[in-house]
């Protein structure tokens, strides 16, 4: 037999050999036992496996992205790409301002259309608690112009059927306990803003419509100072019409008005632009 052979027959069978040959084995069955998390080591929140090098008498922390990440980051990057391709780039003002102004010229216009229309009608359309819908409702169209969705049909219908249905639920149950409980201006008052928060609040289809508690005031008001017998149709006109045609005049004039506004300026498509 060769010597050298020999040799290394009886090498491998000393005690230390068999030691590593044993941990060996238990270190392959632990790692099968372990959860992935602790199978591998770990630096902050990413898994790295660790490998043996070598050049190096311990181990190296392999930190090369796999074939599945790079298509992620891939399929993430071309998302984000395409929706900065079809999303409306913001356009301000020209500065706080100059949207102060706008917002003014806008709940202007809408209240004198509001009025034109109601002389050209020969019915009221108008009554002071417009004042707030239409300061609302014009804040409302600036900021949906900043992001170039001032005609946006579907959330225009959406906020419009909300508060309509409020003003509506409430003004109709104010007109109701207002011809059960007679004129009695304390309790009418009381009630009526009661009724308006818990009609708003408990109906899902609702919004939460702060001026229909005006508008249920005013009717209360009328009520007791001219002793008025109660009609439902206050629920619908002018408060519910009324309430949809301010959102629609003050979302129109904003679109036609925004585009020829002499301060208006495209710093925040600029800044958009200019990030990473």
């Amino acid at each position: 037999r060769d010597p050298s052979a020999v040799a290394v027959a009886a090498m491998s069978k000393t005690p230390s050999s068999r030691l590593r040959r044993l941990a060996a084995v238990l270190a392959t069955m632990l790692s099968c036992l372990l959860p992935p998390s602790r199978a591998f080591g770990m630096r902050g929140t990413k898994s790295t496996l660790v490998a043996p090098s070598p050049s190096s008498p311990g181990s190296i922390l392999n930190q090369s992205p796999s074939f599945s990440d790079n298509q992620a980051n891939f399929a993430g990057l071309t998302s984000r790409l395409a929706g900065s391709k079809t999303r409306a780039p913001p356009r301000d003002f020209g500065g706080k301002h100059s949207e102060a102004l706008f917002t003014a010229l806008v709940a202007g216009l809408a209240t004198y259309a509001m009025s034109a229309l109601q002389s050209f009608l020969h019915r009221q359309l108008w009554v002071p608690p417009f004042g707030a819908v239409t300061l609302i409702f014009a804040a409302d169209a600036v900021a949906a112009a900043k992001e170039g969705k001032t005609m946006n049909f579907k959330v225009m219908r959406q906020k419009a059927l909300q508060a309509c249905i409020g003003v509506a639920g409430a003004c109709f149950l104010t007109v109701l306990l207002a011809r059960l409980l007679g004129n009695s201006p304390g309790i009418l008052r009381a009630v009526a803003m009661g009724v308006a928060t818990f009609s708003m609040m408990a109906n899902p289809s609702s919004g939460y419509f702060p001026p229909a508690g005006a508008l249920c005031a005013l009717y209360v008001e009328k009520a007791v100072a001219t002793s008025v017998s109660p009609q439902y149709g206050y629920a619908l006109f002018p408060c519910a019409t009324g309430v949809a045609l301010l959102l629609i005049l003050c979302r129109t004039i904003t679109f036609v008005a925004h585009p020829v506004w002499p301060f208006s300026s495209k710093q925040c498509e600029k800044e958009l632009m200019a990030q990473p």
